[in-house]
């Protein structure tokens, strides 16, 4: 099936992945009698450029994600897509606005009780900008102040994993993913577990 969502996926046209990878899915799997594609999905709020992803991953075909990262792997075109998609989740900003906007946002979070939902709202912020000025340290240390504060919170396991693939230290980047995947039962999430991973043979970087 992989093999042949594949051979589909690089004949198609156009830089919308959704719109490529769709059909094929939709061919091998209705071609095994599996499943039927449902027309409407829903997905939720994110970043423009993984919500492809999340719509994919979310969607209620037998055997379609198993499909999805079996392809990450065995078809370089649909694993390469991924990447790219995956690294404009948090994109690099270390302007001088966004350096002032993290300040605010500190000095916001000391005002504001944790027990206050807007402070969930800043430290989710806090976390993002962080990461997007590549203050790696800073973004570390608000994931684990979320963790602790918000433990019924989803996102900073996530956040936590990016910050580590970017470190190169992929066995901790999955280790974050599979805890982020168990407590919020995120399964859509094994497909960025399969992104990481080619991340890490493509660098020579053992996973423990």
């Amino acid at each position: 099936m992989s093999q042949e969502a594949c051979e589909c996926f690089n004949k198609q046209k156009g830089d919308d992945i959704d719109a490529k990878l769709t059909p094929c899915i939709s061919q091998v799997v209705n071609s095994s009698h599996t499943a039927t594609l449902k027309e409407g999905y829903s997905h939720q709020d994110s970043v423009d450029a993984m919500n492809t992803v999340n719509v994919l991953a979310s969607k209620d075909i037998s055997n379609a994600s198993e499909v999805m990262n079996s392809l990450v792997t065995l078809c370089d075109t649909f694993g390469s897509e991924m990447e790219v998609l995956y690294d404009r989740w948090y994109p690099v900003d270390s302007s001088a606005s966004n350096l002032n906007y993290i300040k605010q946002l500190s000095s916001k979070f000391k005002r504001v009780s944790t027990s206050d939902t807007a402070s969930k709202k800043i430290l989710h912020k806090l976390i993002a900008k962080n990461i997007e000025a590549r203050r790696l340290w800073e973004g570390l240390r608000r994931c684990k102040q979320m963790k602790s504060l918000y433990k019924e919170e989803e996102g900073a396991y996530y956040a936590s994993a990016f910050i580590y693939q970017l470190q190169h230290k992929y066995s901790l980047a999955i280790n974050e993913l599979n805890q982020e995947i168990s407590i919020y039962n995120k399964k859509d999430l094994n497909l960025i577990v399969e992104v990481i991973k080619r991340k890490a043979r493509k660098n020579e970087v053992s996973i423990n």
